[in-house]
């Protein structure tokens, strides 16, 4: 019937322009909910509107009443001017404008003569239930626009119709969050990252004020303490843009130096816990970048102290091993685990269930080491063993 095709279309053109929202929220993060929930308002105003007009009208015996086609469209047209997305139709490689919003966006009634470079091409290529992204120049001022497609079926062909959802100022809105939200995190992290060096630097002061002081162990701590600052600093200067973490500048790492210093640091910033290397099978060196290594196998093991907090036997084991093609080190705690509903999201920016937590540690973490084409995974928790893995490519070793 007439009314099934309005429903139909109604539908597709509708929910098109609520999937663009709703997936370009689900993998930006952004704000689009609200919008999302507006176009589900106006599909559920057009369902109402589509029922009312079943139900026999009022009949006054128009005196020219109009055909069924006709009346379908304007009905169609009213429906789809609800819509605050603008909605456009790819008709034979033409550019129609569909929608009060689109007619706005391109100032035309119909055909679109001279459209936006690329959205044709971008029209044809974005299968229906698949979203793009293209720039649309108006009023001289470029807005970024969420584009999705569907198929529907008029007049006997297919129609590719296109939802164009404004993303600019979510997407500016959404910068300006996680940037604030990055100089927060990084302050709070090479704070942490100076605690355990500042206190390795009073250590070796109290060693030298003994009559006696152990000079060879003083100036091992002192090394210490340089070593990680220098790594600190060359850190916290690649960071300074707050763009993007830097490409590692890999070097040969002797392991036995690498993960004595790490050893050090983390018995210093938590002497009550218990902590253990292995490096059994360990190789002697590995390449890679020794700053961004440190940093990524430091969040490891604080998250991993952190999450030793009033466990009766709190201990730290961390293993260094040789595999086929990759280097990979293990970090296991003796706490209570992690619940099941919040492993898959652990690796998530700024996740936490800690009361000071940033969740940073790991997301950092591991993007330093995918860069690094390694990777680091949960391979096991359960209460009294928590296990992660962390690898790189083997490189240079032996």
């Amino acid at each position: 019937m007439a009314s099934d095709r309005v429903r139909a279309a109604v539908r597709a053109l509708v929910i098109a322009a609520a999937g663009a929202g709703g997936a370009f929220a689900a993998t930006r993060g952004l704000y689009a909910t609200a919008l999302l929930a507006a176009l589900i308002a106006v599909w559920t105003a057009a369902l109402n509107l589509v029922d009312t007009g079943r139900q026999p009208p009022p009949r006054p015996s128009p005196p020219a009443p109009l055909l069924a086609d006709e009346e379908d469209r304007r009905r169609l047209t009213a429906y789809l001017d609800l819509s605050p997305a603008p909605l456009v139709a790819l008709d034979d490689g033409r550019l129609r404008v569909v929608n009060r919003a689109a007619r706005r966006l391109f100032g035309a009634s119909d055909l679109v003569a001279d459209p936006p470079a690329g959205l044709v091409t971008a029209l044809s290529d974005t299968r229906p239930g698949r979203t793009a992204t293209i720039d649309i120049s108006h009023d001289a001022v470029v807005r970024s626009f969420a584009l999705a497609t569907g198929d529907l079926a008029l007049s006997g062909r297919m129609t590719r119709i296109g939802a164009l959802i404004d993303i600019d100022a979510e997407l500016k809105a959404a910068e300006a969050t996680a940037l604030r939200e990055l100089v927060q995190v990084l302050s709070h992290e090479i704070v942490n990252a100076l605690t355990p060096i500042a206190s390795l630097a009073e250590t070796a002061v109290a060693m030298l004020d003994d009559p006696d002081p152990a000079l060879p162990k003083v100036r091992e701590a002192i090394e210490t303490v340089a070593r990680r600052a220098a790594s600190l600093h060359r850190f916290g200067e690649s960071y300074r843009a707050l763009a993007r973490l830097p490409a590692p500048v890999p070097e040969r790492i002797a392991l036995t130096a690498f993960t004595d210093d790490l050893a050090a640091l983390f018995t210093t910033r938590w002497p009550g816990i218990a902590f253990t290397t292995d490096r059994a099978d360990a190789p002697a060196h590995l390449l890679a970048d020794p700053d961004q290594l440190t940093a990524a196998l430091w969040a490891v093991l604080q998250n991993a102290a952190e999450a030793l907090h009033d466990t009766p036997d709190p201990r730290v084991t961390f293993a260094v091993f040789a595999l086929v093609g990759q280097t990979r080190f293990a970090v296991t705690d003796t706490g209570p685990g992690i619940p099941a509903g919040d492993q898959p999201d652990i690796f998530r920016p700024f996740f936490t269930t800690k009361a000071k937590g940033t969740g940073v540690g790991l997301a950092l973490a591991r993007q330093i080491l995918r860069g690094h084409d390694g990777d680091l995974m949960l391979a096991a928790s359960r209460p009294g063993a928590t296990r992660f893995e962390a690898s790189v490519p083997a490189g240079t070793t032996g």
